[in-house]
């Protein structure tokens, strides 16, 4: 248990430099081809070092297949879609903020819906105290200004990114009941970058790749083997073995680290107002984490 909370430490941060990596790397290389290589990529390392565990497509029951296709779509796909897109338009201080305060919260309400998870009114109070805190990082009083608009539209991008991952953590749980925490990060993986392809050749980036400087590089490496194989595989380990509300707490780390960094390697800065919204959002994120389970129990046995 000690090594699967370091473990989970240790994705927080490189999760906190995710958004850092990013506005590094989308200065030279389109969004979506990003997606591709750091995805399609861990994919194809994750098979060759797990490729005797991984089990036969042909012997999946339709119920995984399907398990596995929305966990590709949701997790790699879509989330890398609204996040990347998301720091085009807005700073990476809101996106260390705003997806990892908000999907503890969706992942708890799809617990509450589908699981039959009972929710308690001190977690209801936190899921109200998060985003009144994600609002005040947003300020959507920016929108009287052509510039605040345009970050506006960012910050509506991390929070469906944060929907989105939400989602995937509690369909992730669903599928490691039955398949193993590599088989459901790999084929989620490889999945999410087949539905990104179609999208990236749009983005011609065969005529960006020569131009790329080497800090673009550097951070692609980081996304592809930090933020993304090595966080996937052990977020999705502490999953099976804490269960997705205790794992999701883990998230709020994320934006300490994020926010640090991007003050460090950008220069980024938050007003007053926005720094206190994220302290708020974190603790209302820390108020949703209700006692352990019945379904935790499970998820760690």
């Amino acid at each position: 248990m000690t090594r699967t909370y370091l473990l989970l430490v240790l994705t927080t941060v490189f999760w906190g430099g995710t958004a850092v990596a990013g506005k590094l790397v989308i200065r030279d290389i389109p969004p979506i081809t990003v997606g591709v290589l750091r995805y399609g990529a861990a994919a194809l390392i994750l098979a060759g070092l797990f490729w005797d565990r991984l089990p036969d497509p042909r012997t999946l029951r339709r119920v995984d297949l399907w398990v596995l296709l929305w966990a590709g779509l949701l997790g790699a796909c879509l989330n890398h879609i609204c996040f990347f897109v998301g720091l085009v338009f807005a700073p990476a201080a809101h996106g260390a903020i705003i997806p990892s305060t908000t999907s503890p919260v969706w992942t708890l309400l799809l617990g509450a819906r589908l699981g039959h998870e009972k929710v308690t009114p001190g977690q209801i109070t936190g899921i109200i105290v998060c985003l009144v805190g994600v609002v005040l990082v947003v300020r959507p009083d920016r929108l009287v200004t052509g510039a605040g608009a345009t970050v506006l539209l960012g910050d509506i991008l991390f929070f469906l990114c944060g929907i989105s991952w939400g989602i995937y953590s509690y369909i992730s749980r669903l599928a490691m009941r039955r398949l193993p925490a590599s088989a459901t990060v790999t084929f989620g993986m490889g999945i999410g970058a087949l539905c990104l392809l179609p999208v990236a050749l749009f983005e011609r980036p065969w005529k960006a790749f020569p131009l790329a400087q080497a800090t673009a590089w550097g951070a692609l490496a980081y996304l592809m083997f930090a933020a993304t194989l090595l966080g996937f595989l052990w977020w999705s380990v502490a999953i099976r073995r804490l269960g997705a509300g205790r794992t999701a707490v883990f998230t709020n780390l994320v934006p300490v680290f994020g926010v640090l960094l991007s003050w460090l390697v950008l220069g980024e800065r938050l007003t007053a107002v926005q720094l206190g919204g994220g302290v708020l959002a974190v603790a209302g994120v820390l108020a949703c984490q209700g006692p352990i389970t019945q379904a935790d129990r499970r998820a760690r046995s």
